[in-house]
């Protein structure tokens, strides 16, 4: 199952299901250290992966955009 982070508090990790597009808590002990928002990330049986090529493929996107925004 393939989640985005959307937001870190205290020891609780907020996640969108990328399926469901519904937010999801889960503890922060079950994410690697370097873990921070907009990361993608999926489940693999009770931890979590980053997927770091679809977190730079997204945060590319995302990069992309803002310039298309900023040239008006």
């Amino acid at each position: 199952m393939k989640y985005i982070v959307d937001r870190i508090e205290k020891n609780i990790v907020i996640c969108e299901n990328q399926e469901t597009k519904k937010m999801e808590e889960f503890e922060k002990t079950s994410f690697p250290k370097e873990i921070k928002e907009g990361d993608s990330v999926i489940l693999q049986g009770n931890r979590f992966e980053i997927d770091k090529k679809d977190t730079e493929k997204r945060k590319k996107e995302i990069d992309d955009l803002m310039k298309k925004l900023m040239k008006g």
